[in-house]
């Protein structure tokens, strides 16, 4: 049986072959159809039960970092599709953390389900100097339908919801100068753009959490 070592998050789930070195990320729904998976290590909402061992997600995120970025002093946030986590780290030891499950919550599960709604691909979609205020994903979709009734184009709202939640990245992470961003925004070029009218931002892509798992 391969090792297999998984960060089961509430949309989607990162699985790596720790012998072959694949990793492979698949729909969180498909890992409930199987109850017979399991895994050596696991981090997330959906791995607890799953996993020999499970680690928890900040610290998952925490020792992910140490192992990718060589810097003494630096700032990580990880936006999942439920919640809002960083970690803060002077002469690479950590001084802060923080997990945000109230106004983060939902922002990234809502991105999906507005971009599949208007058909939008937020890579193409330019960021916008206006935001709307985001409180939390679910209350700014009330914010987002009034600015399209009022006349403004899909691609307007979305892309100033996009701001707002950037914007709020950046105030929850303490507003560093330099930020690193882990989990699946990274891939989402509207939202990286407008984080980058506040600080230096570094992508480091969707594994962080799983690295911090051995």
């Amino acid at each position: 049986m391969p090792t297999l070592i998984a960060d089961c998050g509430s949309s989607w789930s990162k699985i790596k072959n720790l012998e072959e070195g694949k990793i492979v990320i698949k729909p969180t729904s498909q890992i409930l159809k199987n109850p017979r998976l399991r895994f050596a290590v696991a981090t997330g909402h959906l791995g607890r039960e799953r996993a020999d061992r499970y680690e928890n997600e900040i610290i998952a995120l925490a020792q992910g970092s140490l192992k990718l970025i060589p810097e003494e002093n630096f700032t990580v946030v990880d936006i999942g599709s439920r919640d809002t986590k960083f970690v803060r780290f002077n002469g690479r030891k950590l001084r802060k953390m923080d997990w945000n499950q109230a106004c983060g919550a939902s922002t990234g599960f809502t991105l999906e389900l507005l971009a599949k709604y208007y058909d939008l691909d937020f890579n193409t979609l330019p960021a916008s100097d206006k935001k709307i205020p985001v409180t939390c994903g679910i209350f700014a979709i009330e914010q987002i339908f009034d600015t399209i009734i009022r006349g403004g184009s899909p691609e307007d709202a979305l892309a100033q919801f996009i701001h707002g939640i950037a914007f709020n990245v950046y105030n929850f992470a303490q507003r560093p100068e330099k930020l690193y961003v882990s989990g699946g925004l990274c891939a989402n070029n509207c939202f990286l753009d407008s984080l980058s009218k506040y600080c230096e931002v570094v992508p480091l892509g969707r594994h962080v959490l799983l690295e911090g798992l051995y």
